[in-house]
């Protein structure tokens, strides 16, 4: 069966869920539930994808068409059974691009079920972590200012999400069952940390592209090596707790996010790297140095500071894997720049704008670095 005709197929079925999905939603049914029926239902067609289609252009072709159903019914007010949520979200947006990285990363690993590892964790376990969350959960925390989640619901997606992992990589790979078993541990406590924390459906993204890469780094992984990044991940998050959190300055919510990006930064870049992001870290809580207010409840800095903050030096971090130790300049200037920005309140606290500034500043010191540093 050709590309063509499969994706055809698809369109077809996608289309069906639609309108089923309109029509429950048109008889009283919450838009929670036709929402996440079309994310769960449509997960389990899109996970055939690396056993059915050839080549990433189909993929490619149904991605596009999906998010230009997405903005123009989000734009003209229709296909309510989706867009008709009180938060603010661009999930249905993010769900399709995640969906085409993830095949062509499969593809290029020629690891077809790493890539159905990634959208089964975020339609299963992010549906089951949901209903849980919303029907039996006790304990909030708060993620952003105006935004909760549940401890239940948190555990629940990192039971799934972890059962998932280990089941398919010990029924369709040579991982052993002790690997499989840390692999899964490993991801589950990555994954549901960036569900936890993700806002405005970012979730649909950074979900299975983090599973994916996180894959892709332990394809053939052993029990110590696996063990070790275990530690040094659980040691980065209790030293954040326990340092940062005492102070104030940064929400809980934000302190997790910034041991678990440390983590990623030593894991993409080593020591060194992971270290200067911690004294900046450290000298953000601990001192006015950068940092100059009092804040009760930490309510200005949480996630979504924490992430234009680090936005440019994470992409660094994936840089300096093809570029190599160039990468330092711009690394070390982006951080330079943010901790500038936010002493001075440059933009009167705009922290976006702040990120254009810092992002054009890294790109002319790296290509400085490539010119004037041999």
């Amino acid at each position: 069966m050709t590309d063509l005709i499969c994706g055809s197929i698809i369109s077809l079925i996608f289309l069906l869920f639609f309108i089923i999905a309109e029509i429950c939603y048109r008889k009283g049914l919450n838009v929670e539930i036709t929402r996440k029926f079309v994310h769960f239902a449509g997960a389990f067609v899109t996970i055939i994808f690396p056993f059915i289609f050839k080549t990433h252009w189909a993929v490619l072709i149904l991605a596009v068409l999906f998010c230009g159903v997405m903005l123009i019914t989000k734009k003209t007010g229709t296909l309510q059974s989706v867009h008709a949520v009180e938060r603010k979200s661009y999930g249905a947006i993010y769900h399709p691009i995640a969906i085409y990285i993830c095949f062509v990363y499969s593809q290029f690993l020629h690891q077809p079920w790493f890539y159905v590892i990634s959208i089964l964790i975020l339609a299963v376990s992010d549906a089951f972590a949901a209903l849980v969350g919303k029907n039996y959960g006790m304990n909030e925390y708060i993620v952003e200012v105006g935004s909760k989640k549940t401890m239940e619901g948190s555990f629940t997606f990192f039971l799934t999400s972890f059962l998932i992992t280990h089941l398919i990589l010990l029924l369709t790979t040579t991982v052993g069952k002790v690997e499989s078993v840390l692999v899964a541990l490993l991801i589950a406590i990555i994954i549901t940390i960036f569900e936890s924390v993700s806002l405005k459906g970012a979730d649909n993204l950074f979900i299975p592209i983090g599973t994916m890469f996180i894959l892709s780094k332990n394809i053939q992984p052993t029990v110590e090596g696996i063990t070790f990044q275990l530690v040094v991940l659980i040691a980065f998050l209790i030293s954040y707790l326990v340092i940062m959190l005492p102070y104030k300055r940064i929400g809980f919510s934000g302190v997790v996010l910034l041991g678990l990006i440390n983590y990623i930064i030593w894991t993409l870049l080593g020591n060194i790297y992971a270290a200067t992001l911690a004294i900046f870290s450290l000298l953000c809580a601990k001192t006015d140095i950068i940092l100059n207010y009092d804040c009760d409840e930490a309510d200005a800095y949480r996630v979504r500071p924490i992430f234009y903050i680090l936005t440019v030096p994470v992409a660094c971090a994936f840089l300096g894997n093809f570029i190599g130790a160039k990468i330092i300049y711009p690394f070390i200037t982006s951080i330079i720049c943010e901790g500038f920005i936010i002493k001075t309140k440059f933009f009167n606290g705009n922290l976006n704008k702040g990120l254009w500034v810092t992002s054009v500043i890294s790109l002319i010191v790296l290509g400085a670095s490539y010119v004037f540093i041999r």
